[in-house]
């Protein structure tokens, strides 16, 4: 249970430690910090692929299910990784934590800078269908030039055969043939516009992630909230216009559909797990209550994404009245093909339409913002001499011409490089968590909350943070069997292939490190922390070094008045504690109530065993 307390064993002369004092009086519950919180973690997770979670047009997911395993394995990795970011006040490579950790870490730069080049593509084309929304016709509801020998029906025709209750194939469909053309049939003229959107979006993102940090805050902020009352606009309209809502919600929350192992990445990725995570920019507090922060995200972010996936069904239901859909291959097919087409099927469906790719571009513009931010922010930490800003130039610069190859790709090479993506993130999580939670150990982890915070992780939090390598790699080792279950073998090379990179780069990495302590003929130095590891400040470091828990546990939890050397509280009595037992270095804050030239009073509370000898 938290606690106020006062701290008697020093005097705080640094301003970090006269922050920390105020903090702790006044600030570790304020709701500026999360709300600040909420709106990076939203930018950090929020994604084309987290935009549909519970509707099971894609994956069977049940919603009671994915709370125990987001709290379990997202809520419990956020809450480690985001507190190492607070408690040392940086975003590295968290060498000093652990000389293996700068491996593991430039492994996870590697999955987070492909995971940007995903979303920008996705961005390009949510910005595309967002601009081509406000014709009258849009291109996916009429016929282009296609084949001669090709079948095609428009949207108003499909409309036609649904009020004569005929169902129609969705590979006929002008929405399915629009998005064969346009992202599987590449002509030049396709490519060329698709490429051209594609140089927008990463001029426009350079010029975003190098504005100041309240400036991308604010950015965060209305992209959430944007999306949060666009999705309340929706569902309210929905529960007075049809009568699917309803069935939709039941649907959902049908326990028949268990969880399946090949969406255990729809926990992890929003909650950053294999990736470099969220970041405040120096923000937020650096005493804000994490575990509390996180929990509510993880609530905020369940909730939006079962309003968004509840909108989804209800679309999805309509289509399938009058569409055969027998192609749910990709989100990307989700966003681009079915979804468009149910659309149709909706009195005032230019609302469903603009809802959905306004939503989009708004996410995904604040997705890439903090992705190029973060990576830009680890890789000045590794090297000061370049300044921040040529950095991420460098990074917008590759992330075009990388998005170009991207763009090339066919649709099932980049699921099989997300299959080699999914299974890197999820192991290089899991080394993250184990180097933590078994080098480092768990118990000097939580005695850094304690210290820095002010309250003991509870034995729940120890236990999940223990067994949580375990579990992650679970989840790898089940990676590898869909892996190897794949009937294309273009996607186990190109899946092959992206985890040979990866683990390249970790072991070359790791071998340098090791080498040099080998050279230095410290071997035993390659699993210890670093005496620099902890808050930036000297005196805070020197502080965690002397820092009992036991000491820390017997102090005033009443905010009393300090009367004399035995630390009088009125409302129990305490153990006695000499000040031999304090740092020699600092001084007790009961020195401005004593007199030398007195003799020091008696207490007013009876000591305990006082007590029973009478």
């Amino acid at each position: 249970m938290r606690h106020k307390y006062i701290d008697l064993t020093a005097s705080y002369s640094s301003s970090s430690s006269t922050d920390r004092n105020d903090f702790y009086v006044r600030s570790h519950f304020r709701w500026q910090s999360i709300k600040k919180f909420i709106y990076v973690a939203h930018a950090f997770s929020t994604t084309s692929f987290s935009f549909d979670m519970f509707s099971k047009v894609l994956a069977k997911i049940h919603l009671f299910e994915y709370i125990l395993y987001a709290i379990f394995i997202g809520v419990s990795y956020m809450f480690m990784d985001f507190f190492i970011k607070q408690y040392t006040r940086r975003l590295d490579t968290n060498k000093n934590l652990n000389p293996l950790m700068k491996g593991v870490s430039f492994g996870i730069l590697l999955q987070t800078a492909f995971w940007a080049l995903l979303h920008a593509s996705d961005l390009a084309d949510s910005l595309r269908f967002f601009l081509v929304s406000m014709n009258r016709t849009p291109t996916w509801s009429r016929c282009q030039k296609i084949n001669t020998n090709v079948t095609c029906m428009s949207s108003q025709d499909v409309l036609l055969h649904c009020r004569e209750k005929v169902m129609v194939d969705i590979k006929i469909t002008s929405a399915h043939l629009n998005y064969m053309k346009l992202f599987s049939n590449i002509d030049k003229n396709s490519l060329s516009m698709r490429l051209f959107v594609i140089a927008i979006v990463w001029i426009g993102n350079f010029f975003i992630a190098t504005v100041t940090d309240n400036a991308l805050l604010m950015i965060f902020k209305f992209s959430f909230l944007w999306g949060t009352f666009s999705t309340a606009f929706i569902l309210v309209f929905l529960l007075f216009s049809t009568q699917y809502t309803s069935k939709a919600f039941y649907d959902l929350m049908d326990i028949q559909d268990v969880f399946r192992h090949n969406a255990f990445n729809l926990v992890t990725d929003p909650f950053g797990v294999g990736l470099i995570g969220v970041y405040d920019f120096g923000m937020m507090s650096p005493f804000t209550m994490v575990d509390n922060a996180v929990l509510i995200f993880a609530f905020v972010f369940i909730v939006t994404s079962f309003a968004r996936s509840l909108i989804i069904r209800v679309l999805y239901l309509m289509l399938t009245n009058c569409v055969d859909v027998n192609i749910t291959e990709s989100p990307h097919y989700l966003l681009f093909a079915i979804l468009p087409l149910s659309t149709e099927f909706m009195d005032a469906h230019k609302i469903f339409v603009l809802y959905i790719y306004s939503y989009l571009t708004a996410a995904l513009v604040a997705c890439l913002a903090m992705f190029t931010t973060i990576i830009a922010r680890l890789l000045h930490s590794e090297y000061r001499a370049v300044k921040n800003i040529y950095i991420v130039g460098l990074l917008c610069f590759l992330g075009f011409n990388l998005s170009i190859a991207v763009t090339l790709l066919t649709t099932q090479k980049i699921m099989g490089i997300m299959y080699g993506l999914n299974t890197c993130s999820l192991y290089l999580g899991g080394m993250k968590v184990a180097i933590v939670m078994w080098l480092y150990g768990v118990q000097r982890y939580s005695t850094d909350i304690h210290f820095w915070l002010g309250f003991k992780p509870t034995q729940f939090w120890k236990c999940i943070w223990v067994m949580l390598p375990i579990v992650i790699w679970t989840a790898v080792f089940n990676k590898l069997k869909d892996m190897n279950a794949l009937k294309d073998a273009s996607q186990k090379i190109v899946a092959l292939l992206w985890m040979f990179l990866t683990l390249i780069t970790v072991v070359v990495i790791q071998a340098k490190v090791i080498a040099k302590y080998i050279l230095q003929n410290n071997i035993v130095g390659v699993f210890r922390s670093n005496f620099k590891y902890g808050p930036p400040e000297i005196d805070d470091r020197k502080k965690r070094r002397n820092f009992d828990e036991i000491t820390q546990s017997r102090q005033c939890r009443h905010d009393c008045m300090i009367l004399d050397d035995k630390y009088e509280c009125n409302h129990l009595p305490l153990i006695f504690r000499s000040r031999s037992s304090l740092p020699s270095a600092e001084s007790s804050l009961t020195n401005i109530y004593e007199d030398s030239s007195k003799p020091k009073k008696t207490s007013s509370v009876l000591d305990v065993s006082v007590m029973n000898m009478n």
